[in-house]
């Protein structure tokens, strides 16, 4: 930043800035919007540093969208698209969820430095009329409400107790019936009477900046025990100085809505699935559980020490997936392309669990997208009987476990089409054969 220039946060705190960030990025419009978040969060740290002068289509290109050095923002607008969604989402948070916030942070059109504003309240008396008015519309709007209700009120209660025994007898029946007899050839011993379920997610590894007041990851620093030999680490050290921690915080967006999926599944059929994060997983503790390793296998230690041989290994570099037992007919190394928004892979893999009758299923993939996808392959009824049939699993006889390759089409983050690839089957334990 130039000597005299005006400061990067418009006069306002880094502090509170920051405070209306996370209260953004936690919000209805966004915390399902991996790429918005981002593309904000990006943004206005890049402008706090007093870089906002490098904010420009190509730079967000590259940084942001992960556009690939020859991007040529004429004939590829995903900034300009995405900026104008960007506005169009500030909108409307700050007509609902934001409503009362004192700190504004906006766009001008045409510009991708954010603006940060402070809100202007109104004046003692007219803010107090504003109250008055609210406050009076409210009580003859509850008033109404209040005399229609008891006006209806006798006539659906004895409507819905008419029902109730009847739809508690519906629920109960579905909760026994449908997992069991359309999703036992895949999940097996975790719908067994009884059973003990873990899902363990990944544990994304934060350091924080007491000088900046900022949270820090790279995503090579995952192993807590060579943290400070880290390159990676030690540049950021060099450039935010001392920096506490680990913590962790936070759950990657796909971790959190698979983790979300399955417990709703599970649920479905009356079943509690229980939820640990990796860096709180130890062997003693979930040995003789089913477990679910669910995400990255970079932020979940566990799940690269199983003792079981994995044909399909993602990364390094996350975009690919290697093919360590290639049958005829496959590819070595399924690479995601630099479009990972457009198309990415996913894994799904089942092996005997570390104590009998127990079993362990992986679901790992390269983006939020493909992690979304995989875990409704597994958890939604048309793409269960693909699978079923592809694999040939059955409920009754030995158990076939088995890692399955998949493809996942999506926009916008979100899985569009999921498409089987290809599967190797896993030898069962001589104990079971």
């Amino acid at each position: 930043m130039k000597p005299g220039s005006p400061a990067p946060s418009g006069g306002q705190s880094p502090g509170s800035i920051h405070l209306e960030l996370n209260k953004i990025l936690a919000s209805e419009g966004f915390v399902n919007s991996e790429r918005l978040s981002r593309f904000l969060r990006f943004t206005v740290e890049e402008t706090l540093q007093g870089r906002g002068e490098q904010l420009k289509e190509y730079f967000l290109g590259v940084e942001v969208f992960d556009r690939d050095p020859s991007y040529d923002p004429r004939t590829d607008p995903i900034v300009r698209v995405e900026a104008g969604r960007l506005r169009g989402k500030l909108a409307t948070y700050y007509e609902k969820e934001g409503c009362d916030d004192p700190l504004v942070i906006e766009f001008k059109k045409g510009s991708y430095v954010p603006c940060f504003q402070r809100r202007e309240s109104p004046p003692g008396e007219a803010r107090a009329r504003v109250l008055l008015g609210s406050v009076i519309r409210t009580k003859r709007l509850a008033l109404a409400s209040a005399i229609l209700a008891a006006a209806v009120a006798g006539y659906w209660i004895v409507a819905l107790r008419s029902q109730v025994s009847q739809l508690r007898g519906e629920l109960a029946a579905v909760k026994r019936e449908l997992p069991d007899q359309e999703f036992g050839p895949i999940w097996g011993a975790f719908f067994a009477p009884g059973a003990e379920n873990v899902v363990v997610f990944g544990s994304p590894m934060f350091f924080t900046s007491d000088r900046y007041r900022i949270f820090l990851r790279t995503p090579t620093v995952n192993d807590p025990s060579s943290v400070r030999s880290n390159p990676e680490f030690q540049s950021l050290q060099e450039r935010f100085g001392d920096l506490l921690g680990p913590r962790y915080d936070y759950a990657s967006m796909g971790d959190a809505i698979g983790l979300q999926q399955l417990t709703a599944f599970f649920a479905r059929g009356g079943r509690a699935l229980k939820a640990v994060p990796a860096h709180r997983a130890v062997w003693d503790s979930i040995a003789t559980a089913n477990v679910i390793f669910l995400g990255a296998p970079r932020m979940n230690p566990l799940l690269q020490r199983l003792p079981f041989k994995q044909d399909f290994q993602v990364g390094p570099p996350d975009t690919y997936i290697y093919n360590l037992n290639p049958q005829p007919g496959e590819e070595k190394i399924y690479t995601t392309p630099s479009h990972r928004e457009a198309l990415t892979y996913a894994v799904i893999a089942s092996f005997p669990g570390l104590r009998p009758n127990r079993e362990v299923m992986v679901v790992t993939a390269h983006q939020t997208s493909g992690l979304r996808g995989a875990v409704e392959y597994v958890t939604e009824l048309g793409t269960a009987r693909v699978m079923i049939e592809k694999l040939k699993l059955s409920a009754s006889g030995p158990r076939k476990y088995y890692q399955l390759l998949l493809r996942v089409h999506a926009d916008q983050d979100d899985p569009v089409k999921t498409e089987y690839v290809t599967h190797h089957v896993v030898p069962s334990p001589a104990s079971e054969r």
